[in-house]
């Protein structure tokens, strides 16, 4: 059209004289027509080349698509809750045939399930909640399994075929592996703790026996002076003399029952094997993330893991490490603005140090080896045991705790190194 338009604005256009005539120009014409002509044949090579490149990303995207649905277990339910489609990843999940899955209840599959859940939901897509936290998967030999739902109201489709009959998608997600990592972490947790209770055992005790030693060797010191003060009195303190003695040897006795006690519950035994600092601290990740969350602290892990092989015993190092977060996110949870702990592992020569920062008020100067002290605490319900059960373990492993202000994040800055395994060193 607009080509013709063009043309006939053309042909009216005044002519040029011939020999004293008025005659029209054929050029104009032709030549607006073939302009016309080339502008639309770009135009329609331009619109070829970006439907061509929009059908190549529509392509690449049903291939996402298409291959995200066939990787995950996804199924499709009427309103009454019966199973209408089903893909090859979700018969897998359950372990029965398509055949007899299609047209069956998927609360036969699923404890507890039922469609109330999905108005419940109150929404046109979102995550399906159970009442005890997971939904229960029920296979075809029996077998149960952790399940987590998610979902998505389909649209009514007009028209026949019964696509109307499908109500709600569901995307299944198999919480096995999940849980089991969960539990393999609680077990983590529960050994730390119990080694962390013996060793603040152990630490007490050796605070008691440093403490209770002076007065134990002041009493035998005055018994022994009494005894020689009964030899110069001759037979008069010779029957007070034989008691005095048994005393004194009572005295010796808990001493050595201290000391021994001590021997016992600070496990010196303890055997250092060739451990991977990463290994030990990724771990823990689990831990101490969820110390972090329970206090509203973001904990950031950072250690490297080239040429990280030290000499430690692994149970040892994660629990002083553990200790050392604790610390922190307590700290840190007092900032106003949001806490953070940051938790940091690098090679240095022929150590690896790892540090273990803050952004809570950090330590006054005054308090800065106060804090070591056995029985020593700044907390309102402490024991005074955690940071100095901390740097025994350190100096098994050949290592010094030193605490200091963090020059990035403002609070404390507890450090230590540990030795690196010599042929990882080498």
């Amino acid at each position: 059209m607009l080509t013709g338009v063009v043309l006939l604005i053309a042909m009216a256009a005044p002519a040029e004289p011939e020999a004293g005539v008025w005659a029209p120009r054929t050029d104009l014409p032709i030549l607006a027509g073939a302009v016309l002509t080339l502008l639309s044949t770009l135009s329609l090579i331009a619109a070829w080349r970006q439907d061509r490149d929009m059908a190549r990303q529509l392509t690449a995207r049903d291939a996402m698509l298409h291959a995200a649905f066939l990787s995950t277990p996804a199924l499709t339910l009427s309103r009454d809750g019966l199973i209408q489609r089903m893909n090859g990843a979700a018969v897998a999940l359950f372990g029965l045939p398509r055949e007899a899955a299609l047209g069956r209840a998927f609360a036969d599959l699923t404890t507890e399930f039922d469609m109330d859940a999905v108005l419940r939901a109150g929404a046109q897509a979102g995550q399906l909640e159970a009442r005890h936290g997971h939904w229960t998967g029920r296979r075809a030999d029996g077998s149960t399994f952790p399940l987590s739902l998610r979902f998505g109201l389909i649209p009514p489709t007009p028209g026949p075929g019964g696509a109307a009959l499908e109500h709600v998608a569901l995307a299944l997600t198999d919480l096995t592996r999940s849980h089991a990592a969960e539990a393999q972490a609680r077990e983590l947790h529960a050994q730390l703790n119990k080694v962390w209770r013996l060793n603040s055992l152990g630490e007490m005790a050796a605070t008691l026996a440093h403490e209770l030693n002076q007065p134990l060797s002041a009493a035998t010191a005055y018994m022994h002076a009494s005894r020689a003060e009964m030899l110069k009195a001759g037979a008069a303190g010779e029957a007070a003399r034989r008691p005095l003695d048994l005393a004194k040897e009572q005295l010796l006795r808990a001493g050595s029952l201290i000391h021994r006690m001590r021997e016992l519950l600070t496990i010196e035994t303890s055997v250092l094997g060739r451990e991977r600092v990463s290994s030990m601290i990724e771990d823990l990740a689990p831990i101490l993330q969820m110390i972090g969350q329970d206090r509203n602290v973001q904990v950031r892990l950072d250690a490297e893991a080239e040429n990280d092989h030290v000499r430690a015993d692994r149970i040892q190092f994660q629990q002083a490490l553990v200790n050392l977060v604790r610390n922190a996110v307590e700290a840190a949870a007092e900032r106003p603005g949001g806490g953070a702990v940051s938790v940091t592992g690098r090679v240095e020569g022929p150590v690896y140090r790892i540090t273990v920062e803050d952004n809570g008020p950090g330590i006054a100067e005054a308090d800065a080896e106060r804090i070591f002290q056995p029985l020593t605490t700044t907390k309102s319900g402490g024991m005074g045991l955690g940071l100095s059960v901390t740097r025994t373990i350190v100096e098994r492993h050949g290592g010094a705790l030193s605490a200091r202000r963090s020059p990035t994040m403002g609070g404390a800055a507890f450090a230590f190194a540990l030795r690196r395994h010599e042929e990882a060193a080498q």
